[in-house]
């Protein structure tokens, strides 16, 4: 399967038929692109869209702990909060085998 086509959005609105079959197929997937601005994605549903959801549980996931943390370190100036997260990612690596923990 070829990564990706792009496609301009009247490009898809002409050939939307022979496009849907082709990401049904999973034989490719479409970059629909308007003035040569991504607009929308066109992938399969069996494949592409069960792993797009759950990169989308995990940025959600990732939002509310920056949220929390946000509302924990909201007193703190931002340069030392990005100082501390620094030192705390440093501090990491140096303790750590390099590979993530499990």
């Amino acid at each position: 399967m070829s990564r990706y086509k792009v496609l301009t959005a009247s490009d898809v609105r002409e050939r939307s038929r022979e496009i849907v079959n082709e990401v049904a197929r999973n034989q490719t997937r479409v970059i629909v692109e308007e003035s040569g601005v991504p607009i929308a994605k066109v992938v399969s549903e069996s494949r592409d869209l069960e792993w797009l959801q759950e990169r989308d549980r995990d940025l959600a996931e990732l939002r509310e702990t920056m949220d929390e943390m946000r509302q924990v370190f909201r007193d703190v100036p931002l340069k030392e909060f990005n100082h501390e997260v620094e030192r705390a990612i440093q501090d990491s690596r140096a303790h750590s085998d390099g590979r993530p923990p499990a």
